[in-house]
């Protein structure tokens, strides 16, 4: 009878740090100092820019701008 060996891997992801607290200035500044061009940089930054409103019972409260995070 042969002996099988099994490798067990296990990989934990704090999603609410890795995504929750992303600073999107800090974000920018990486993707140009990696040389990234300007119109991707200037692309993304329009792609995350993030507004929201919160309703309580039927009032809606006036929009406001997410400035961390991802979407």
């Amino acid at each position: 009878m042969k002996k099988f060996r099994i490798s067990i891997h296990l990989l934990f992801v704090d999603f609410k740090s890795a995504y929750d607290s992303n600073d999107r200035e800090k974000k920018y500044v990486a993707m140009n100092e990696l040389n990234i061009p300007q119109n991707l940089i200037r692309l993304v930054r329009i792609m995350s820019n993030m507004h929201s409103q919160i309703k309580i019972q039927s009032k809606l409260l006036a929009p406001f701008i997410i400035h961390m995070g991802v979407r």
